[in-house]
């Protein structure tokens, strides 16, 4: 008998010719593990021999693969959709009220009315096609939930610093004086406009589209792939380098939370107390930093005369900067302190590390996708 024939019995005790070609040992797909216990080509596998043998799950990597283009191809649509809708709108509103178009109401629904009402049906009829499984129902406790918003917070600042300090190298490298797109929808006159797009709508809605939907459909190949592609796209859509690095990271926060509990409120709550702190209550604040600025530091009467009028709105600043820096820290430290206890589960279907890049990314759908929303920050990093 040669290595390529080997024998098992079948119900009425006749033995039956197993055949197979060496190379299916070294397939990470053909349903062999490799188990080396000894010397010798017999003593490193183990065939159809109960109960010690055992099977590799086996992953069809061509599935595997479409179920992630499809998903790709999905937010693909989502995002021309919701462009092209956006301009659309931009361009009919302008020709019938210019004075409506420069409104923050209209400013603050544009994008919400581009994304969920036309972009958001396609993306739902697309993703029907792929199976998904909604995490299991955990409980998380008051306290757990506290070092998550502390360490969301921190997330978020420490990747706006990081944003901040990549678009002021490219400004200073073309020479062009980049805005933040996100201060140019906040209007200090209509902040409860503002707010309840910000804090109410985005947080559904984002966490809907970019966990739910993304998770549901990703996290039986493991919490790293879910986790990793829900945070990628998070930041990628919002479409800037200024807020790429902050979502991205605070994605990946809220995708292990949703991972972990299966509860989509808890990251809705969090994300829209982040919007509120992060973008109502520290706007709230600046008129009182920039008029403090704006003092000549050389007038010792003019600077205490204004301290002493405005001696609440500066407390309030003083606190809220002392919160940034500990809302950093504790970003840097809870993940280490608590590292053990933050577990990420092998999924039902392990897709080889070497594989993962090849099968999760260099797909059709998620180049397409990456491609368009590389495609956007081109856009608006173009000196206009």
């Amino acid at each position: 008998m040669n290595n390529n024939d080997y024998y098992s019995q079948n119900q009425s005790g006749e033995k039956e010719e197993i055949r197979f070609d060496e190379t299916d040992f070294r397939n990470p797909y053909s349903g062999y593990y490799r188990e080396p216990q000894g010397n010798g080509f017999g003593a490193d596998f183990k065939v159809y021999e109960e109960p010690s043998y055992a099977t590799a799950p086996l992953i069809d990597e061509a599935k595997v693969k479409n179920h992630f283009s499809t998903i790709g191809m999905g937010y693909a649509l989502f995002a021309a959709i919701s462009f092209a809708a956006s301009l659309v709108i931009q361009i009919i509103v302008y020709l019938i009220n210019p004075e409506f178009y420069e409104s923050t109401l209209f400013l603050n629904i544009v994008t919400p009315a581009s994304l969920y009402l036309f972009a958001l049906p396609v993306l739902l009829i697309v993703l029907s096609r792929c199976e998904a499984k909604a995490p299991e129902k955990k409980k998380m406790s008051f306290g757990a939930f506290i070092l998550f918003l502390i360490t969301a917070f921190g997330f978020m600042y420490i990747g706006a610093i990081i944003g901040n300090s990549v678009m002021e190298t490219i400004s200073n490298l073309v020479g062009h004086d980049y805005s933040n797109g996100l201060e140019s929808i906040i209007d200090y006159e209509n902040l409860w406009i503002t707010a309840i797009f910000t804090v109410i709508v985005a947080p559904i809605g984002e966490e809907f589209v970019f966990r739910k939907l993304i998770i549901d459909r990703t996290q039986k190949y493991g919490g790293l792939v879910s986790i990793g592609l829900s945070g990628l796209m998070f930041g990628l859509m919002h479409g800037n380098l200024y807020q790429f690095f902050y979502c991205f990271a605070l994605g990946l926060l809220l995708g292990y939370i949703y991972y972990s509990t299966g509860k989509l409120y808890i990251t809705i709550a969090i994300h829209a107390i982040v919007n509120f702190v992060g973008s109502i209550l520290s706007s709230l604040l600046v008129p009182v930093s920039e008029a403090m600025d704006a003092i000549d530091p050389n007038d010792m009467g003019a600077y205490l005369e204004f301290v002493e009028a405005n001696i609440g709105p500066l407390l309030g600043l003083v606190a809220f900067s002392l919160f940034t820096y500990a809302a950093m820290a504790c970003a840097v430290i809870f993940p280490i302190v608590f590292r053990k206890k933050l577990q990420i589960r092998p999924g039902e279907v392990t897709i080889p590390k070497g594989k993962i890049m090849s099968v999760v990314i260099l797909n059709v759908g998620i180049i397409v996708m990456i491609t368009l929303y590389l495609l956007e920050f081109g856009l608006n990093l173009l000196p206009l």
